[in-house]
């Protein structure tokens, strides 16, 4: 049963029928994290699921941060402004410019000296 359920979760993964999007709503003050699009993603240029986006209701248009960490706790990139506003966005790439290995990555979204946290996946 389990070969069953990896071996569909590979074949949607391959064909992009994987639930591509999370609903997180996340309040921190007048920002709310409302989703986060591509939570597995696979940043190998194909042009689909590149990119993790992280998308906002930013009432005020204050600036908004993030960063992305590995599981050690070592940063490994800087979340960067999307073409508004109200999105971030991570590549897959760390500060180098390299693509990172597959795995399990945090996010960590700052405003206003609050935080929210939260995983993506790189999927290879």
């Amino acid at each position: 049963m389990k070969r069953r359920i990896l071996t569909l979760v590979i074949l949607a993964l391959a064909i992009g029928y994987l639930p591509y999007r999370a609903m997180a709503t996340t309040s921190l003050g007048t920002l709310t994290l409302t989703v986060v699009k591509c939570r597995i993603f696979t940043p190998n240029g194909d042009g689909r699921n590149d990119k993790a986006r992280f998308e906002f209701d930013n009432p005020d248009q204050l600036p908004v941060d993030g960063s992305v960490y590995d599981l050690v706790g070592a940063r490994v990139a800087s979340l960067k402004q999307g073409t508004t506003p109200d999105v971030l966005l991570w590549d897959g790439k760390d500060s180098d410019g390299q693509t990172v290995a597959g795995g399990i990555y945090i996010y960590e979204i700052d405003f206003q000296n609050k935080h929210a946290t939260g995983t993506v996946v790189v999927a290879r």
